[in-house]
């Protein structure tokens, strides 16, 4: 094994170790420091992505019994099945795993107890934050994104008003986990999904595990739904204020949420609606001046972090010109290139 393999396995040890130890916390309840301190380690993406799946796991496991369950919290923690088994704590390992989960879901009533009070969670353009709300579900919010916390001990419920959040729901039957919209509402009991509400008002719903209810509001505070969909594992939908824009629809949900490494990836779409995405990461103006600009069809995966950048890349791989005219980035047709040919596909 090479020097540089052993040190990646080791950081993944450690994260994961953390990623217990920070679970475990949570049980006992966060002060806001511990909340705050939480939030900055999940900003590392590696630290995010034990994280997330140990939760997923313990997600999991409420739902499985005895070997099964400890079989899988094992899987996660990196141990040999065999070697657990010949040591006789496979099954301790799942009962463990259970009270953290079960604790972790108690953690919301001790926030509250600790002066947790409704509260705006926001990032400004181009930011990306990680937050955890006061029942231990984790919000990692994208860019120009407003979500409030608006529940209680016993309701918990955000409203999102305005961008983009992929949450990671503690897992409590007895507590829905509700975000509002204008008109609709997004209900889960434990789940990983992403919810973007666009600038016009349209919603974006990504399942990326579990299943999640999608209601349209009705007229009236005790009205019946308008309309209901449920979404699992991969699946999508996107609705506007006045009714369905379109089914439920497969998706590769592990794309959507690829802004949270600040990646968006594009396959095969028109210039003019991935320009539209990533806008959204720069405070300057994006202005397409050629309708057949406008209509070329790109694919890739591109880095938010530097707008400006990244058109620069595909104006050298895709007969576009890029133009910084007062504050504006603005992109035109190239007739030809040199040396090769100036046709959009």
């Amino acid at each position: 094994m090479s020097l540089d393999t052993f040190l990646e396995r080791r950081r993944h040890r450690r994260a994961r170790a953390q990623a217990a130890a920070w679970l475990t916390r949570m049980s006992r309840g966060l002060t806001p420091g511990r909340q705050r301190a939480l939030e900055g380690w999940l900003a590392d993406p590696l630290n995010s992505k034990e994280f997330s799946e140990l939760r997923a796991v313990l997600d999991i496991a409420t739902e499985l019994k005895g070997g099964w369950r400890a079989a899988l919290v094992a899987s996660v923690a990196g141990e040999p099945r065999r070697a657990r088994l010949a040591r006789g704590t496979l099954w301790l390992a799942g009962v463990a795993a259970t009270a953290v989960l079960a604790a972790a879901l108690a953690a919301g009533l001790w926030l509250w107890d600790l002066g947790y009070l409704p509260h705006m969670y926001r990032t400004g353009v181009g930011q990306i934050a990680t937050v955890v709300l006061p029942d231990g579900s984790v919000a990692y919010l994208n860019t120009n994104t407003r979500l409030r916390w608006v529940g209680s001990p016993s309701n918990r419920q955000v409203r999102l008003l305005r961008g983009e959040v992929f949450f990671e729901v503690v897992h409590d039957p007895a507590r829905p986990f509700r975000i509002l919209l204008a008109h609709s509402e997004v209900r889960v009991l434990g789940t990983r999904f992403d919810v973007y509400r666009k600038r016009d008002g349209d919603v974006l719903v990504t399942v990326v595990s579990g299943t999640v209810s999608v209601e349209g509001l009705g007229n009236g505070t005790h009205a019946p739904p308008a309309w209901t969909r449920r979404l699992t594992a991969n699946q999508q939908i996107e609705y506007s204020a006045l009714g369905l824009i379109g089914a439920v629809h497969p998706a590769l949900a592990a794309n959507v949420i690829r802004w949270r490494q600040g990646i968006i990836e594009t396959r095969g779409e028109p210039l003019s609606r991935f320009v539209s995405n990533l806008s959204r990461y720069t405070p300057q103006r994006i202005v397409i001046a050629d309708s057949r600009a406008a209509h070329m069809r790109i694919g890739g995966a591109f880095s938010v972090r530097n707008v400006s950048a990244t058109l620069d890349r595909i104006a050298r791989i895709e007969p576009i010109t890029v133009t910084r005219e007062g504050g504006e980035l603005i992109l035109a047709y190239r007739s030809a290139r040199p040396g090769g040919r100036g046709v959009p596909r």
